[in-house]
């Protein structure tokens, strides 16, 4: 095995560490415990909410990894840009761990050796519980650039589904 493979195999195991990581936190600081529908709007589809009891939760800060170089502004307002992978969840405020409602997303997969095709690049908002679904084609990861107003703006790669047909990735902003 060559150097470049070696640290490629290295650099996913270790993204795949990290996530499980991650995941493993949110899901002890974010419990789903029940399911509702959700109004659909032009950007929202029915999800499974996680619960707006805060305290039955605390909710820290998501990791800002920082905006990817590969972020382009602008991108078309959509939930669905392909198909096999479904990525949903709901954005919170670190300061009470309630929802917020219109936080914008904006999401760019990485698909295999496409990169990150624009036709995959999408905008979007939370619904009134501050929930989210976004659809694509099975990405390596996907990048998210994570905006409202009176939070920082947060970029996140964290989110790496491993061929999973679906996901949840809960979101907490911290206030300005």
């Amino acid at each position: 095995m060559e150097v470049r493979d070696r640290e490629r195999a290295f650099a996913v195991v270790k993204s795949f560490v990290l996530f499980s990581l991650l995941l493993i936190l949110i899901n002890t600081s974010c419990a789903s415990t029940r399911q509702e529908a959700i109004k659909e709007t032009p950007t929202s589809i029915s999800a499974i909410p996680t619960s707006t009891n805060p305290a039955s939760r605390s909710c820290k800060p998501t990791l800002d990894d920082g905006i990817s170089p590969s972020y382009k502004p602008d991108a078309p307002e959509r939930t669905i840009v392909g198909n096999g992978h479904v990525v949903t969840g709901v954005v919170l405020s670190s300061k009470d761990c309630q929802p917020i409602a219109h936080a914008k997303l904006e999401f760019w997969p990485e698909e295999g050796d496409l990169g990150h095709p624009d036709s995959s690049r999408a905008t979007f908002f939370t619904d009134q519980n501050g929930q989210y679904r976004f659809e694509c084609n099975m990405p390596d990861h996907i990048h998210m650039r994570i905006s409202a107003p009176g939070y920082r703006t947060i970029g996140v790669n964290s989110y790496h589904p491993n061929g999973a047909a679906g996901g949840t990735f809960d979101i907490v902003l911290a206030p300005e």
